[in-house]
């Protein structure tokens, strides 16, 4: 099915090992990184342009070389992935600029619930959070520092407090529209966000459930008292109407909007929402300093915030489609067909490279950017498993492991975070992750979703009727 003509593939001095050499390249570089606790995505811009290095020069003809990997760069799948990131950037700094942080803030505070509640408010707030702004990483910096200390002066049980702003955080990662792993995975596995963002509700929501119970249950061995709010700031509600941008995108995507389309028209409501308000000074918007020749504002910083996996997501795509036009994907296909007889065995394989890839790059997007051509091929081409069930398979399995990989960024944040906020820290990162109650909830209910085939469909997926047909 994948064989290609001796003509059409790219040879490599060296054969297969010579195919795979840049690669080799890359996952040294991203694992001594990671060692030296650098392991950020642009500083993967160095082994990766490495690998490019290493390609030309084993390939035996380094100008068919180069013509692939600028192919790869500059296909439509790449230009729609970094033209969502870049507008979802926006989208997240304006969150963050017009006071949804704040807002949500003050509606966790107001609830009225202490103690073991804590925890299970600050995961659902989180949750809104991550899932307006598609950023993990980002809802652990704005929440972190506040939360924590609050969390665990009125009782709650600080390991379990700093789990659930690292469970929040993957839980909007995981669903968000405007997530860089949602369009990643939808987009590697060639169907719509809006597709995939329905499909995986059951799974996420399912396993969202789980952990709120066993936020009650662990979350109230803490201490009691009245805590000191006076560091958090001007904590007010007006930020709150700022939540009707995000619900505009997932209106929109359940419609069946073009990702595109969706974006720009949520973020360009959520500006105007933002200067109509108050809440968005029009002097934000752009900001151009002459004097020290510096452009800021939402609109830049929005797209700087995601410049560095853009360009590596770029250079690593040129890489893949190496591994395409050389036939690598068909050979890993024969190679792993004795253990995918099956969808149960196929979709186990999948999730294991998923595991394994996280663990070496801590870099969910990435791994999915890279495994995202196998699992086309492997789940979708080959088994004619729907898009939609791979591409969630990639994210979610993703997810977890970032969630409860101890020296990936997000738990490492928390902790950093939790160290310097002045409340009590009486646990280590590796037993703050024991209690991400999210991220073990859902690995289960993927992992059992795989064994018993729930949620699992076969070919293309419906799409839903447009109104007058």
């Amino acid at each position: 099915m994948f064989t290609k003509t001796n003509e059409d593939k790219i040879q490599f001095r060296g054969g297969m090992f010579g195919l795979v050499s840049p690669f080799i390249v890359l996952f040294i570089g991203i694992i001594l990184l990671s060692v030296s606790g650098k392991a950020m995505p642009m500083a993967f811009w160095a082994p990766t342009l490495a690998a490019v290095l290493t390609a030309l020069l084993m390939s035996k003809n380094a100008t068919q070389c180069a013509e692939t990997l600028i192919q790869g760069m500059s296909s439509e799948m790449v230009s729609i992935m970094l033209m969502a990131w870049f507008l979802a950037g926006i989208v997240a700094q304006l969150m963050k600029e017009t006071g949804l942080i704040q807002g949500l803030i003050w509606l966790s505070i107001n609830a009225g619930l202490k103690g073991r509640f804590f925890p299970l408010i600050t995961f659902i707030c989180g949750s809104l959070l991550s899932t307006a702004t598609g950023t993990a990483l980002g809802t652990v910096i704005a929440l972190a520092p506040i939360l924590y200390p609050v969390g665990v002066a009125l009782g709650a049980n600080p390991p379990v407090m700093a789990a659930a702003i690292v469970s929040a955080a993957y839980f909007g990662d995981n669903i968000a529209p405007v997530s860089d792993t949602t369009i990643a995975s939808a987009y590697t596995q060639g169907i719509d966000v809006s597709d995939v963002v329905r499909s995986r509700l059951k799974y996420a929501l399912t396993a969202a459930v789980i952990a709120m119970v066993l936020f009650v249950i662990f979350g109230g061995i803490g201490t009691s008292g009245e805590p000191d709010l006076s560091f958090i700031g001007d904590i007010a509600p007006k930020g709150l109407i700022m939540l009707l941008v995000p619900a505009l995108l997932i209106v929109l995507m359940y419609r069946n909007v073009h990702l595109i389309v969706a974006l720009m028209t949520a973020g360009s409501f959520g500006i105007l929402l933002g200067l109509v308000t108050g809440l968005l000074p029009l002097s934000r918007l752009l900001v151009v300093d002459m004097n020290e020749f510096v452009v800021s504002g939402i609109l830049v910083e929005g797209i700087q915030s995601l410049i560095d996996i853009a360009v590596f997501a770029m250079l690593l795509m040129g890489l893949i489609n190496l591994l395409d036009k050389g036939g690598f994907f068909e050979w890993m296909i024969n190679a792993l067909s004795k253990y995918t007889k099956d969808d149960r065995s196929s979709e186990l394989v999948i999730a294991l490279i998923d595991i394994i890839l996280c663990l070496l790059t801590v870099a969910n997007s990435v791994v999915i950017v890279m495994e995202g051509p196998i699992a086309k091929k492997l789940l979708v081409e080959t088994h004619n498993i729907s898009p939609d069930r791979s591409a969630n398979i990639l994210d979610a399995v993703s997810c977890v492991s970032m969630c409860l990989i101890p020296y990936s960024f997000a738990p490492l944040l928390t902790f950093m975070f939790a160290n310097g906020s002045g409340a009590p820290v009486n646990f280590s990162v590796n037993y703050m992750v024991l209690f991400s109650f999210h991220g073990w909830a859902l690995g289960a209910v993927m992992l059992f979703s795989i064994l018993t085939g729930w949620g699992r469909t076969h070919g293309p997926v419906k799409k839903k009727a447009a109104k007058g047909d």
